[in-house]
């Protein structure tokens, strides 16, 4: 009788074996998510005031690892995966109110190119990737320091896909991700939190690769993550910190093919979890705010382990 154990053996096995069923870095079925981790951090939990405002992001990352269920390397031989992004959010501020809280929405247009190497097949795919769009996010301050949003981001499955490839960006499925997010802000001491839970929808038209070699239905398990943030302003015009994030899948991947579920079993569902921080630099230049942060992932389980940098401007538009 086959146990898990050569089950999993025998996927991986075939997903070094042959290039045609690589897994894709970053964006397989299991391994990648809809949220970028550590996308926000300082000023992040809390809404601003009423307006237009334009959210540019670019964000560099690169890792030359996939680990294991422990953190070890190499449960994906040869890899390496390199991802550039620039990403366009807009958020707009009405003057209306509910619940005694701001009202707020936004949209979030990512535009992605990545490069990707596994068990020596090599990929590169450009494009726009999927959109996220909240249109009720609420935001309340209180005069004791404390202000609290919360959200609900839907993703929309809309970015360039091709199945067969090792180096996709677009999950290609539908999500939601409820979103609670919390700041303190007291003299020079800045604290924000923004925690998310992502329900994800399956996948099917999913991607061919050793966990899925027939490209069936997958539905990846729900995510929990946070981004946070904690800084000193030395001047207003200069805050110093250390930011980051902790993600935390909390329930398995599924696939509609019994064999390959046999596989995701093996490994506990493919339930990744990461953590990530460094330091975060954030300058006024007058209405503008220029945050840069690079994020190191001190440990990774069932995804890869590498290194983020991130710039990001805050611009109002009026």
């Amino acid at each position: 009788m086959t146990t898990k154990g050569q089950w999993a053996s025998a996927c991986l096995g075939a997903m070094a074996a042959a290039l045609a069923v690589a897994t894709p870095a970053m964006a397989s079925e299991a391994g990648g998510g809809v949220y970028p981790n550590g996308a926000e951090g300082m000023l992040a939990g809390a809404l601003p005031p009423k307006g237009l405002y334009y959210l540019g992001y670019l964000q560099y990352y690169e890792a030359g690892r996939f680990n294991d269920g422990d953190g070890n390397s190499g449960l994906l031989p040869d890899f390496k995966v390199k991802a550039e992004a620039v990403v366009t959010r807009v958020v707009w501020v009405t003057d209306k109110k509910f619940l005694g809280a701001d009202y707020a929405m936004h949209v979030v247009v990512p535009v992605v190119n990545v490069d990707a190497r596994i068990a020596g097949m090599s990929g590169n795919r450009s494009g726009v990737s999927d959109v996220t769009i909240d249109p009720i996010i609420l935001g309340w301050h209180f005069r004791n320091g404390w202000h609290v949003i919360t959200g609900l981001d839907i993703n929309l499955p809309v970015g360039s896909y091709d199945r067969a490839s090792i180096a996709n960006f677009s999950r290609h499925y539908w999500n939601v991700e409820p979103i609670v997010a919390f700041a303190y802000y007291k003299k020079n001491l800045r604290l924000d939190v923004k925690m998310m839970y992502d329900i994800n929808f399956k996948n099917t038209d999913a991607q061919i690769n050793g966990f899925n070699p027939t490209g069936a239905g997958y539905r990846s398990g729900n995510e929990f993550h946070a981004d946070y943030a904690a800084s000193y302003a030395i001047s207003p015009k200069v805050q110093l910190g250390f930011s980051g994030y902790y993600y935390k899948q909390t329930t398995g991947d599924h696939v509609d093919n019994a064999a390959a579920q046999l596989g995701i079993d093996a490994m506990h569902g493919f339930k990744g979890e990461a953590f990530a921080g460094g330091p975060s630099v954030r300058l006024g230049l007058g209405k503008v705010h220029l945050l840069t942060t690079w994020q190191h992932e001190f440990f990774a389980n069932y995804r890869p382990q590498g290194d983020k940098f991130w710039i990001k401007a805050i611009i109002p538009i009026k």
